[in-house]
């Protein structure tokens, strides 16, 4: 759920990863409404945060780390599952490097080990305030990893050095009862092969000696498995040429619920689900498609 005033005046989601500190009251009055609203369908609920405009990881997060608690009180009070965090760098790139850093000097090993630093505090500060959260992060530490297969992952990974990094930094402060999820927003899956082998490279090979991942600490690898939980995002619009349609999008929706240990989430850009046909929303074909893939996997 995206998280803003009525009148518009204050946009949480936007502003958590910001320069600015939000207030618990500012945060808190957005999500009241939905404090005791008792809902039949919409029953795990995650407040959304982007990928804002962060300070360099060299420099203070004071303010970030107290945003990103306060976010998570908010959302426990509110009832919701966790926190859904778009990890794109969509208004500056604070996860490119060296393109994106302050310090231009300063070794990229040096920089991974901040940025994983700063995750990890990120991390502490919510489950502190939120035992029990769930973290969606849309885009794992794939994104950062030179060796991530392609054409099964996209090649994104000489913009986002520091993506992956802070992701792990998010599992080492993760406890016990919390839960991080590798998003999987990997739009261009569709076949039930696809989905097996982008979910097993993830959980599996990523970790392993054989990858040798420069940013994942050693002590880390031998939990990465049990610490992460790993789902997959489908779109609803032709991505990398990839087409789409009511029947693919069951299709893909079922090779993903197959093959994910944790959420799958559908990323909207057509009519909404949310309305009737006759008032907007989708044809009934495209809701049929969503319903028929859960259908399909259910015991």
């Amino acid at each position: 759920m995206y998280v803003r005033s009525a009148d518009l005046s204050v946009n949480v989601s936007a502003g958590i990863f910001g320069p600015k500190e939000l207030e618990d009251e500012a945060i808190e009055a957005c999500l009241a409404p939905l404090r005791d609203v008792k809902l039949a369908n919409l029953t795990e609920n995650f407040a959304a945060v982007l990928g804002g405009r962060p300070p360099d990881f060299m420099d203070d997060w004071s303010v970030q780390v107290r945003n990103f608690a306060r976010i998570a009180k908010a959302a426990r009070k509110a009832g919701f599952r966790g926190i859904y965090f778009d990890n794109e760098a969509y208004y500056k790139p604070w996860g490119d490097y060296p393109r994106g850093v302050r310090l231009k000097d300063v070794p990229l090993a040096d920089y991974q080990q901040q940025a994983r630093k700063r995750g990890r505090e990120v991390m502490e500060a919510m489950v502190a305030e939120f035992p029990d959260l769930v973290l969606i992060v849309l885009h794992g530490p794939y994104l950062s990893e030179a060796r991530a297969p392609s054409p099964l992952f996209p090649q994104w990974q000489d913009r986002n050095e520091l993506v992956g990094p802070f992701f792990a930094g998010l599992v080492q402060g993760s406890g016990e009862r919390s839960t991080v999820v590798d998003g999987g927003q990997i739009y261009h899956l569709r076949t039930d092969r696809e989905f097996r082998e982008s979910f097993a490279w993830r959980k599996s090979a990523f970790p392993s000696t054989d990858v040798d991942c420069s940013f994942l600490p050693v002590d880390l690898r031998a939990k990465w498995a049990s610490r992460v939980r790993h789902g997959f995002g489908v779109y609803d619009r032709p991505f990398r040429g990839r087409p789409m349609n009511p029947e693919i999008l069951g299709s893909t929706i079922a090779h993903a619920l197959r093959r994910s240990d944790s959420y799958v989430w559908l990323y909207i850009e057509g009519p909404t689900f949310l309305k009737s046909a006759t008032d907007g929303g989708a044809p009934p074909e495209w809701i049929d498609a969503v319903r028929s893939a859960r259908k399909s996997i259910t015991p």
